[in-house]
């Protein structure tokens, strides 16, 4: 099956072909129609090629951001965080949280716009739900959340990591 969604495309345009050649075959259509069908499938098809490669290409963007802004910002804390549940946090401590809630929102936002494939996603929120089970994190996502505007501006992701 992935093997027939990867190629799509090719299997469309190819039986497009197939039916405007019997169709010319069949019916005798004028060669300007003949041609001009032909072109049309040509031009679909490598339109949607190019749509997918652009829509790789932003992917990839998106996914060396998200990564590099994680790893540069927020692993280093993060981490510090999963083996001192009581460490109190200084006020830059707390802004570099809600930021890191802010990429996770900003993530889930091209998620929900399919920029970012299920797969990746699937890895990311286990991520994000495995963050939020460190206690400093968890308090300040449920005072971010605490108020309607406060989960509006997660982008829905609150709904998203109750499933």
């Amino acid at each position: 099956m992935n093997q027939i969604n990867r190629n799509i495309e090719l299997i469309l345009a190819s039986l497009g072909f197939i039916l405007v050649i019997c169709y010319y075959l069949i019916f005798g259509v004028d060669g300007k129609i003949f041609l001009g069908l032909l072109g049309t499938i040509a031009t679909l098809f490598f339109g949607s090629i190019k749509y997918r490669i652009e829509n790789d290409k932003l992917f990839k963007e998106l996914f060396q951001e998200f990564n590099s802004r994680y790893d540069l910002r927020f692993n280093d804390l993060i981490n510090e965080l999963k083996y001192d549940n009581g460490r109190k946090l200084t006020k830059d401590e707390r802004n570099l949280i809600i930021d890191y809630l802010n990429l996770c929102s900003e993530e889930y936002l091209w998620r929900s716009r399919n920029r970012i494939p299920k797969k990746v996603w699937n890895s990311w929120k286990a991520g994000i739900k495995e963050n939020l089970c460190i206690k400093q994190v968890e308090e300040i996502y449920k005072k971010e959340i605490s108020s309607i505007n406060g989960r509006i501006s997660f982008y829905g992701l609150d709904e998203e990591l109750k499933k």
